[in-house]
C-alpha cells in the first residue's frame, strides 16, 4: 500500500503538464509532431485493414509500454475505433470498450485531459449506439432490400440491358449483404447490455485519473468539465439512469478528494477559499444530485476534503507538516 501511494505521489509530483502528454487528434496525421517521447508507432493512425490491424495489435497494442505509458495520456485510437466511417453494432463497439478497459489496467493512473477529450470525441457516436431502433427487423429489412434494388433500376439501367447476367449478380450481392447486416442487427446486443459496459468503463477511467499537483487550477477546471460532459451523456440518454449518473459523479469526487489529500504542500491557501465559494455557490449539478436521505452529501464530502487539506497547507507551510 505504501508503495503504491509512493508512486501515486510522484506522478501527483510531476512537473510536466497533464495536457503535455497529449497529442490531438487532428495533428496526429499532420507533419512536425516531436516524437521524442513517443515510440513512432503508437502515433500511426490505425487503418482498418486485416494488414493494418495486425500492425496495430503487433506493433502497438501488444507494446509493453503502450498500455503504461502511451494509452493513458492519449486515448485516439480508441476514437478511431469508435468514429469507423462503416456503420458498427453495438456488439463491437462493447468489444472496444472492453479491449481498451484490459489494456488500461496496466496502467497506474488515466490523465484526465486526455479522458476528456475522448468523451467529447464519442458522445455523438455513443448516442447513435444507445438509440433505440422502432422499426421492427422484418420491416427495416424490406425497405432496405426495396432502397436497393431502387437504387440498381434508377442508377444502373445501362448496365443491365448491356450486361443482365453481371448487373443481376452484382444486385444478389447487394441484397445478401443487406440480408447479413440486418441479421447481424437482429443478434445484437441490447442498449441496457451496452449501457452497463459503458459504465464499467467510465468508472475505471474515473478512478485512475490523476492531476498534477502544480495544475490545482486547471485540476478544478477539468473535473467540472468531466462532469458537465458525463450530464450530457444523461441528457442524450446515453446515461438514462440518474443514479448511474451520480455514482460516476461520486467517483469522481473522490478521486478529486485524494489529490487534494495528497497534493496539499503545493496548492496555496486561497486556493481553498476558492473552492468553498463554489461548493456553498450550489451552482454545481456535480454537486446538487444526490440518492439517498440523511447519508453525507457530495457537497459535505467536498467541503470536508478541502477544510482537511487546507488544514494539513497551513501546518505545511509553518513546519508542523513535512509535505
Amino acid at each position: 500500500m505504501l508503495h503504491i501511494i509512493f508512486c501515486f505521489t510522484l506522478l501527483l509530483s510531476s512537473n510536466i503538464k497533464g495536457e503535455d502528454f497529449q497529442v490531438s487528434i487532428n495533428s496526429v496525421s499532420e507533419n512536425g509532431i516531436p516524437t521524442s517521447s513517443y515510440y513512432a508507432h503508437f502515433l500511426q493512425p490505425i487503418k482498418f485493414t486485416h494488414h493494418g490491424m495486425r500492425c496495430y495489435i503487433r506493433h502497438a497494442y501488444n507494446h509493453p509500454e503502450y498500455g503504461t505509458d502511451f494509452l493513458p495520456n492519449n486515448f485516439f485510437h480508441m476514437i478511431q475505433f469508435f468514429k469507423r466511417s462503416t456503420p458498427q453494432t453495438r456488439s463491437y463497439h462493447q468489444s472496444v470498450l472492453r479491449m481498451f478497459s484490459n489494456k488500461l489496467k496496466q496502467s497506474m493512473y488515466v490523465n484526465p485531459y486526455a479522458l476528456s477529450e475522448l468523451i467529447q470525441e464519442i458522445t455523438s457516436t455513443l448516442q447513435e449506439i444507445c438509440s433505440v431502433l422502432h422499426m421492427p427487423a422484418y420491416d427495416l429489412l424490406q425497405q432496405k432490400i426495396s432502397n436497393a434494388m431502387y437504387e440498381a433500376m434508377l442508377n444502373r439501367f445501362d448496365y443491365l440491358k448491356l450486361d443482365p447476367t453481371g448487373y443481376f449478380d452484382d444486385l444478389s450481392d447487394n441484397i445478401l449483404s443487406t440480408v447479413h447486416a440486418a441479421q447481424e442487427l437482429a443478434d445484437d446486443i441490447s442498449v441496457e447490455e451496452f449501457r452497463k459496459s459503458l459504465l464499467v468503463f467510465l468508472e475505471l477511467m474515473l478512478n485512475r485519473c490523476v492531476w498534477n499537483a502544480h495544475e490545482y487550477q486547471e485540476a478544478w477546471r477539468n473535473v467540472k468539465l468531466i462532469a458537465d460532459q458525463l450530464q450530457q451523456l444523461h441528457d442524450v440518454q446515453v446515461l438514462k439512469d440518474k443514479e448511474d449518473l451520480n455514482d460516476l459523479f461520486v467517483s469522481l469526487i473522490e478521486r478529486f478528494c485524494l489529490y487534494l489529500d495528497l497534493s496539499f504542500a503545493e496548492i496555496p491557501a486561497d486556493f481553498y477559499t476558492e473552492l468553498h465559494r463554489e461548493i456553498d455557490a450550489r451552482s454545481l449539478y456535480l454537486l446538487e444530485l444526490e440518492s439517498e436521505e440523511y447519508f453525507e452529501t457530495k457537497s459535505q464530502r467536498l467541503s470536508r476534503a478541502v477544510t482537511m487539506a487546507e488544514a494539513k497547507t497551513r501546518a505545511y507551510h509553518q513546519g508542523i507538516l513535512v509535505g
